[in-house]
């Protein structure tokens, strides 16, 4: 009797051990696809108005600050935005960053030929990596059109919330003829129960000039419901043209 009871008792551990492998199992492409695209979709709908500071600064090859630009974004849902600048310095280097600011808050023309969907990527399952201490599931994304506005690259998605933390990539066609080799890279974070871009960098090699590096971060947050602000200092890379908010 007390070899059955032991041998049971080994039976039960190993059905156990075998039921916590199922559940930290690696899900089928698609349903991680399909909850990490719902998930989008839920996130957009919990965005409330707010107010955020961003900072944005151009950095030469040497990491030198060549410019800088603070604006205060005020977020109107679904899709309005405006913005003033609080303070800006760097001559030519300025009016870039204004361009990037101006380009962000502008109203969004063909959103849907722009967005992370079924439409406009093919996403593969390339396989897990733990980020900042989350499991995540990676996927590439491989834009269907060869337009500026997609990118080439990979996501990094929550395996406990499906929702993006990181994005990295470069565009599917060349913005612009002054710039090349440009590599995008943004993080995205959880705000007072929305879940936001909240550090965007951009690294591109400027023709005639060399590398120059472009990043915004988002300082500091303000609420209708609440004075205090939230500051808030996450990596990530800049762009902000094609995936948004």
């Amino acid at each position: 009797m007390a070899f059955r009871g032991t041998l049971l008792g080994t039976l039960i551990c190993l059905m156990a051990t075998v039921a916590v492998a199922q559940t930290d199992a690696m899900p089928p492409a698609r349903t991680v696809v399909d909850r990490m695209l719902q998930t989008l979709q839920e996130n957009k709908a919990k965005v409330r108005p707010f107010t955020v500071k961003r900072g944005y600064l151009l950095l030469d090859k040497q990491d030198q600050e060549k410019a800088q630009v603070v604006a205060n974004i005020t977020v109107l849902p679904p899709d309005s935005k405006q913005y003033n600048i609080e303070s800006s310095s760097g001559g030519m280097g300025e009016k870039v960053l204004r361009d990037v600011l101006s380009k962000e808050t502008e109203s969004p023309r063909d959103a849907q030929r722009k967005e992370l969907s079924l439409e406009n990527y093919d996403f593969q399952l390339l396989g897990e990596e733990t980020l900042d201490g989350q499991r995540c599931f990676v996927l590439s994304m491989n834009p269907r059109r060869e337009e500026k506005d997609l990118l080439r690259g990979k996501l990094w998605v929550d395996a406990g919330t499906y929702n993006i933390r990181r994005v990295e990539g470069t565009p599917a066609k060349n913005p612009s003829w002054w710039l090349h080799d440009l590599h995008i890279f943004m993080s995205f974070a959880e705000v007072d129960g929305m879940w936001l871009r909240t550090f965007t960098q951009a690294v591109a090699n400027v023709r005639f000039k060399g590398k120059y590096v472009m990043e915004s971060r988002d300082l500091e947050y303000r609420f209708t419901r609440q004075t205090a602000a939230r500051s808030r200092r996450n990596p990530a890379i800049l762009a902000g043209s094609a995936i948004n908010p």
